[in-house]
């Protein structure tokens, strides 16, 4: 039975796509290059985050939680005035699976709406809470101006891990051209869960960014790798 595995992650994948969901960008190998994503901000390690980025010249994709921006929003221009692209988290960090659609679409206009007014432009991925959807979820999100469901491909679980070292092992042992990579700069405000801090992550990505550059990595954002 194991031989039809590849056939039914191809389906899935194939059948996902349809949708506008993706994992990574599998079939780009000739193009190395990784996506680093990050979760639940805009926070107070969020700044960090971008300087580590942009010491070596490394992009990232924030999908941002609308409850989280209050008091950060110069983050937020910072980020895109760096090269950066943001991306819609949802506002209150509840699983879309429990939301009807009518507040899906507020969670989601919502954000988007907050993002547009701080940098002037609508966000054009989505990511679930718990990076997790359905196809339902991910046609709201498309008929909401958010083509793409963007998930992952490497879960270092690092929102639930205080050693950096751990964290950054998870991500370079599994690290292959096309991957999306989910990490978290923040915490939700309304329901916090794992770790208090975000600490790890960013002394984490100490390790993790100059040594995928090394290995001959170029870090992009999901609309980056996905083009």
């Amino acid at each position: 039975m194991s031989g039809h595995k590849p056939l039914r992650h191809l389906v899935r994948a194939f059948r996902a796509g349809r949708h506008g969901i993706v994992y990574g960008a599998p079939r780009r190998t000739r193009r190395r290059e990784i996506a680093l994503t990050f979760d639940d901000g805009p926070s107070q390690w969020t700044p960090a985050i971008l300087s580590l980025l942009d010491a070596r010249g490394a992009k990232g994709t924030f999908f941002v939680l609308g409850s989280s921006v209050a008091g950060h929003e110069d983050v937020l221009r910072r980020a895109v005035a760096e090269g950066h692209e943001l991306a819609n988290h949802a506002y209150s960090h509840i699983d879309p699976a429990m939301l009807s659609d009518e507040a899906l679409r507020i969670e989601l206009e919502r954000t988007s709406a907050l993002l547009e007014r701080i940098v002037g432009a609508r966000p054009r991925h989505f990511r679930p809470p718990y990076a997790d959807t359905d196809y339902r979820v991910a046609d709201l999100a498309h008929a909401a101006g958010l083509p793409r469901t963007v998930l992952r491909s490497i879960d270092p679980a690092d929102w639930d891990e205080l050693d950096p070292d751990l964290i950054s092992r998870r991500v370079l042992e599994r690290a292959r051209p096309g991957a999306i990579v989910c990490l978290h700069d923040g915490i939700p405000p309304h329901e916090p869960k794992g770790t208090p801090t975000r600490q790890p992550t960013v002394d984490a990505l100490g390790t993790i960014v100059p040594e995928l550059s090394r290995i001959g990595y170029d870090l992009v954002t999901v609309t980056e790798l996905l083009a």
